[in-house]
C-alpha cells in the first residue's frame, strides 16, 4: 500500500497546528514528539527527510512509511495539549508480522493484502480500509475478488450502511457458489453477515434462516467444538432473545459457552460477553438470583483480565445495578450505578452514550426510590448533554422531557410537567407516524396531568385519543391499553358518568386478568375501582364482593403493612357500617388504624377520619 507519514522537524509550527480552534468540544489537542536513533534503527524502518525536495522547505518535513511502528514513551499534559512522546521500534516491525500470523490463523485468510485492509477496518479507520479494498478490486494482482467484496461489505457493515452492504455481501457469495468446486465453508461467513445485517433491520425471522443456514454448514465443515460453530450459537441465541424465545435462546447461548469455555481461556471477551447475554436471559425470565451469578462471573473476568475503565467492566456494572434494582436493593443498586458511572465519566468523552445510559439508570432508580429531587438533578444532566451535541428534535430528548414531566407530576409540579410532555409530544409527531405507540404514551402522560387539574374533558380526550393508538398496536390486548380503559374509567367516575365508567373498568379488568394469570397489583387496583362504583351506587354487597377482592390480591403482592392494604380495609369496614354490622365494621376499622399510625402523620385525613369511625362505634356499643 502507498502511503507516508507526514511530520516536520519544526515544534512551533507542528505545535500551532494542534492548538489550532476547531469547533467540537469532544476532542483533545495532541502533539507527537517522535525520537529516532538513526545508528540503532538499522534498515528496517522507511524513512526520509524530504526539505530539499519539498514546494514548501520551511516547514523541514520528515515522511514516514505507513508501516512504521512507534513506541509511546509516555503522555504528559503540555499547556492545552496532551504530548505523546514515542520512539521508532525495531521490535514494532516483529509485533505487526505476529499479527498479520495471527489473523492469517484466525480467519483462515490466506493473503497479507487481504489481512492488512481488514487490520484498518479493526482499527476503526473504514473510510481508508474501504477505500483500500476499492483500490484492490480494480487492480487485484492474483487477489480473491470474493473476499474482496466480503471485506467492503464489512466495512460497510461497521459503518452501519446495511444496503450496500448487502449488495457487496451477496457478489461476495455468488462468487464463492460460482466458483468450481463451491466454496462452501467460505459462505458461511458470508451468510453469518447477510443474517447480521437482517438482525440489525428488525428482520427476525429471515436473520434466522441464513444463520441456521450457516450453522448447517459449518456442523458439517468443521469439527464439533469448533469456535465457529459457538459463533453461529451465538448468532441464533441473540435472535429468539429478540423474539422473547428465552428458553431457547438461553439453550443456544450454553451451547456457545460450553464450546467457548474448551478453546479459549477463563477470561476471554467471548466468554465474558455470555454469561452476561445468559444473565440477561435470566433477567428477563425474572430468574434473578441466577442472573446475578452470571453477571457476577462476567464482571470477576473482566476485572482481572481487562485494564481498569473498559467499557465491558462499567457494562456488567451497569447489569448487576439492574439486577438489584429489580429486587429493590435499591441502595446496593444505586453503588453499582454510581460506580459505573464514575468509571464512564473518567474515561470517556462527556457526551458518550455510556454516559447518557448510566445517568438515566440512576435517574430511573431515585424516581421508583421516590427522590425525586435527587432524579430530577440526573435526568436534568442527561438532558444537558442530549441537547448539547444532539440534534433538538432527537427522539432520546423527547423521552428525556418525558422523564423529567413524570418526577414533575409527582412534585405536583403539574404546569411543568405539562410543558415537558408537550414538548416530547411536538418531537415524536414529526418522527413517528400518527399511530405509534410512544405518541400514545405521551397523549397519555398529558392526559394524567390534566386530569390533576380537574380538566377532565380535555384529560378525557387525551386519554381516547391514546387508546385508539394503542387498540390498533396492540389489537389482542396489552397492560397498556389496561390502565388506559382505567384512566378513563377514573375521568368518567369522577364526572358521575358511574355506568359508563363500570364498563371501562370492568374492560381493563377482563384484560388485565388474561395478561396477568397469577394476580397482580394492577388487578387489585381494577376491583377497588369497581368496588367504588357499586358503593357509590349504594350497592354495598356488591361493593363488598369487590373490596374483598382487592384485599386478598393485595395482601398477597403488598407488604402486610402497605397503605394499599390499609385504604382496602377501610373501605370495607365503611361497607359493613352502612349495613349496621358495627361490630364487624369496627374490627376491619382497627386493622387499617395500626398502618396508618405507622405510616401516616396524626394530621392526614386517612388518620383523622378513621380515629373518628372508631370513637363514634365504640360509643354506640
Amino acid at each position: 500500500m502507498n502511503g507516508y507519514l507526514s511530520t516536520s522537524r519544526r515544534r512551533p509550527q507542528t505545535h500551532d497546528i494542534a492548538t489550532k480552534l476547531v469547533k467540537r468540544t469532544d476532542v483533545v489537542s495532541v502533539l507527537f514528539q517522535i525520537e529516532v536513533h538513526i545508528k540503532k534503527i538499522g534498515n528496517s524502518v522507511n524513512f526520509a527527510d524530504i526539505t530539499q525536495f519539498s514546494e514548501y522547505p520551511n516547514g523541514k518535513e520528515v515522511l514516514f512509511d505507513l508501516n512504521t511502528c512507534f513506541k509511546i514513551e509516555s503522555i504528559e499534559q503540555d499547556g492545552s495539549i496532551e504530548l505523546i512522546r514515542m520512539k521508532l521500534s525495531n521490535p514494532g516491525e516483529m509485533i505487526t508480522k505476529d499479527y498479520i500470523e495471527l489473523t492469517l490463523r484466525k480467519t483462515e485468510e490466506k493473503s497479507v493484502a487481504i489481512v492488512f485492509g481488514r487490520l484498518m477496518c479493526n482499527l476503526g479507520q473504514y473510510d481508508k480500509s474501504q477505500h483500500y479494498f476499492e483500490q484492490l478490486r480494480k487492480d487485484p494482482n492474483g487477489e480473491n475478488l470474493a473476499w474482496i467484496e466480503f471485506n467492503i461489505g464489512r466495512v460497510l457493515c461497521y459503518k452501519g450502511e446495511w444496503k450496500e452492504a448487502r449488495d457487496h455481501f451477496d457478489c461476495a457469495y455468488d462468487r464463492m457458489v460460482a466458483n468450481k468446486p463451491v466454496r462452501v465453508k467460505d459462505s458461511t461467513r458470508v451468510l453469518d453477515k447477510i443474517g447480521l445485517i437482517l438482525e440489525n433491520q428488525g428482520k427476525y425471522d429471515e436473520a434466522l434462516g441464513y444463520y441456521k443456514q450457516a450453522l448447517d454448514i459449518k456442523e458439517k465443515c468443521y469439527l464439533p467444538g469448533s469456535v465457529s460453530i459457538a459463533a453461529s450459537f451465538n448468532h441464533i441465541g441473540n435472535i429468539l432473545s429478540s423474539q422473547k424465545k428465552y428458553n431457547e435462546a438461553l439453550d443456544f447461548y450454553k451451547r456457545a459457552l460450553d464450546i467457548e469455555g474448551k478453546c479459549f481461556s477463563s477470561g476471554h471477551v467471548n466468554i465474558a460477553a455470555n454469561h452476561n447475554k445468559i444473565g440477561i436471559i435470566l433477567r428477563g425470565q425474572g430468574r434473578y438470583d441466577e442472573a446475578l451469578k452470571y453477571y457476577q462471573r462476567a464482571l470477576e473476568m473482566q476485572e482481572e483480565h481487562y485494564p481498569s475503565g473498559h467499557a465491558d467492566i462499567a457494562h456488567s456494572l451497569s447489569n448487576i445495578g439492574h439486577i438489584l434494582f429489580d429486587q429493590a436493593k435499591y441502595d446496593e443498586a444505586l453503588d453499582y450505578y454510581q460506580r459505573a458511572l464514575k468509571m464512564r465519566e473518567k474515561y470517556y468523552p462527556s457526551c458518550d452514550i455510556a454516559i447518557v445510559q448510566s445517568l438515566n439508570n440512576i435517574g430511573g432508580l431515585l424516581f421508583e426510590h421516590e427522590k425525586y429531587d435527587e432524579a430530577l438533578d440526573y435526568y436534568k444532566r442527561l438532558l444537558k448533554i442530549q441537547e448539547d451535541y444532539y440534534s433538538s428534535d432527537e427522539l432520546d430528548i423527547a423521552q428525556s422531557f418525558n422523564k423529567l414531566g413524570k418526577i414533575l407530576y409527582h412534585q405536583q409540579r403539574y404546569d411543568t410537567a405539562l410543558h415537558y410532555h408537550q414538548r416530547a409530544l411536538k418531537i415524536q409527531v414529526k418522527h413517528y407516524s400518527s399511530d405509534y405507540v410512544d405518541i400514545a404514551t405521551s397523549l397519555n402522560n398529558i392526559g394524567l396531568i390534566l386530569e390533576k387539574q380537574v380538566k377532565y374533558d380535555e384529560a378525557l380526550d387525551y386519554y381516547q385519543r391514546s387508546l385508539k393508538i394503542q387498540e390498533e398496536s396492540y389489537p389482542f390486548g396489552h397492560v397498556y391499553v389496561a390502565r388506559n380503559l382505567t384512566s378513563i374509567g377514573d375521568i368518567l367516575y369522577h364526572q358521575r358518568n358511574y355506568d359508563d365508567a363500570l364498563d371501562y373498568y370492568q374492560r381493563s379488568l377482563k384484560m388485565q386478568e388474561e395478561y396477568y394469570r397469577s394476580g397482580h397489583v394492577e388487578i387489585a387496583k381494577s376491583l377497588y375501582s369497581i368496588g367504588t362504583i357499586f358503593y357509590d351506587q349504594e350497592n354495598y354487597d356488591e361493593a363488598l364482593d369487590y373490596f374483598q377482592r382487592a384485599l386478598k390480591m393485595r395482601e398477597k403482592y403488598c407488604s402486610s403493612d402497605h397503605v394499599n392494604i390499609g385504604e382496602s380495609l377501610n373501605i370495607i369496614g365503611i361497607c359493613y357500617e352502612k349495613q349496621n354490622k358495627t361490630k364487624i365494621a369496627l374490627d376491619y376499622y382497627h386493622r387499617p388504624m395500626t398502618i396508618f399510625m405507622k405510616f401516616l402523620p396524626p394530621d392526614h385525613p386517612s388518620r383523622i377520619r378513621i380515629e373518628e369511625r372508631i370513637h363514634r362505634l365504640t360509643k354506640k356499643k
